[in-house]
């Protein structure tokens, strides 16, 4: 079976149409996958989603305070991660907000930063990634509730995926408001690192 890392060939019909349920049943199973990032996201040829790499995951603990810090990749750990905070499964929202905006803008979230800059912005200054003016105010109000500072106001994943559903993608496929004129950051040849 053939598989596609998903940061290359998932056009945005991907997200909306439910197939990230994926995550929402390993959450279900109490399963916390504390690498959530767009490089273990898979397509097989009938553009299934396929979450991999599970080193790092786990049954959620019962007691926070039994879950081991700083587990993850930097730039997609949650800020309680990040910190050696108790954490539970909302710290895959934290990771998949980031992945959105990464799908979005095709780019890294925070390219040129040392891992100790990333985590002294990002768990003291609130540091997120820049969500770029054409993004649809729906798509960034999901982008900011996963990657939250409090853990406890991010959404459960069964609610993300109907909000993504919700989303129109009547017009330029939810990518640029009608009004929005070329050239939006989104669409330049030169992204990442």
């Amino acid at each position: 079976m053939a598989f596609y890392a998903f940061k290359l060939v998932a056009p945005w019909v991907l997200i909306i149409n439910g197939r990230f349920t994926r995550l929402s049943y390993l959450h279900s199973q109490k399963i916390v996958h504390r690498d959530v990032k767009t490089e273990n996201m898979l397509l097989d040829k009938s553009r299934t989603i396929k979450i991999a790499d599970f080193g790092v995951a786990r049954v959620e603990a019962s007691n926070p305070n039994d879950m081991t810090g700083e587990t993850g990749t930097l730039g997609y750990m949650a800020t309680e991660v990040l910190n050696g905070n108790p954490y539970n499964r909302n710290c895959d929202l934290y990771s998949f907000g980031i992945c959105l905006w990464e799908i979005y803008c095709c780019d890294m979230p925070y390219p040129d930063l040392s891992f100790s800059e990333v985590t002294s912005a990002v768990f003291r200054q609130n540091l997120r990634p820049e969500i770029p003016r054409c993004c649809p105010s729906s798509l960034s109000n999901v982008m900011k509730r996963c990657w939250d500072a409090n853990p406890d106001k991010r959404p459960e994943m069964d609610e993300v995926v109907t909000m993504l559903e919700a989303i129109d993608t009547s017009k330029g496929g939810g990518m640029i408001p009608g009004a929005q004129p070329q050239g939006c950051l989104c669409f330049r040849k030169h992204r990442g690192p």
